[in-house]
Parts: C-alpha cells; structure tokens; sequence
C-alpha cells in the first residue's frame, strides 16, 4: 500500500504550514491547517465508467461549476484514465 499525500486529485490544494495561532498571552505557535479532503465517485461520460477521486470540497464545487469532472478535469489538465 502506498501512503498518499493529503493533496487535491483535481485542484492541487495542499495543507497550509505557515498558519499560525496566537494566545492570550500573545505567543505566536504555528500549526498546520489541513485541506478538506473527501473520497467522492463522479460518473465520466468519456470514459463509461466511474471515477473515484480524493476532492477538496472547493474541488467538488468546481465540479458542479462546470457540470461534469469532465469538463473540470479538462479544465485543469487532469487524466482521469489514471483514476
């Protein structure tokens, strides 16, 4: 099994590790916001089948954007044969 980075499949989004948290006292401690990623399956009319893609959810707004992780992935140079 191969550990996957926590990484957009469709927009390239990745964890934000310059984030920073700031307490009462007004100590600066940095922390990691982490993308918000979710397994979703879309149905690819070009190649007759489904499509099982980890997605930001500003990903699967995209998607719906455009209407179809076709058009989307097209959009963004994604291969989705690959997926």
């Amino acid at each position: 099994m191969v550990m996957r980075t926590r990484v957009c499949d469709l927009l390239g989004k990745k964890a934000n590790r310059k984030a920073r948290v700031v307490t009462f006292s007004n100590k600066r401690i940095h922390k990691v916001q982490e993308v918000n990623l979710q397994w979703k399956k879309y149905f690819s009319e070009e190649l007759k089948r489904n499509v099982r893609l980890r997605l930001s959810t500003k990903g699967m707004k995209t998607v719906n954007k455009y209407g179809s992780i076709d058009a989307a992935a097209k959009k963004f140079g994604v291969e989705l044969k690959k997926f």
